[in-house]
């Protein structure tokens, strides 16, 4: 029986690292939730780069993406 081995992209196969070390027992998330989290948190980084504060809301999320995305 031969073995399917699994293609990520590079950004989520350095997740799945860190999840293993850091997670902590938070819930892994799938390949298309990893995706969609990280564009909505680079979305988040770049209105900070072009200086727009971040409102509170905005502050709050960027903080639990990085827990769910185990940022570094």
């Amino acid at each position: 029986m031969s073995q399917e081995k699994k293609k990520y992209s590079e950004e989520y196969a350095s997740y799945l690292e860190r999840y293993e070390l850091f997670s902590e027992g938070q819930p892994k998330l799938s390949p298309e939730e990893f995706d969609r989290l990280d564009d909505e948190l680079l979305d988040l980084l770049a209105l900070d780069a072009e200086g727009q504060e971040l409102t509170e809301d905005q502050e709050e999320r960027y903080l639990e993406l990085m827990y769910l995305l185990v940022a570094e």
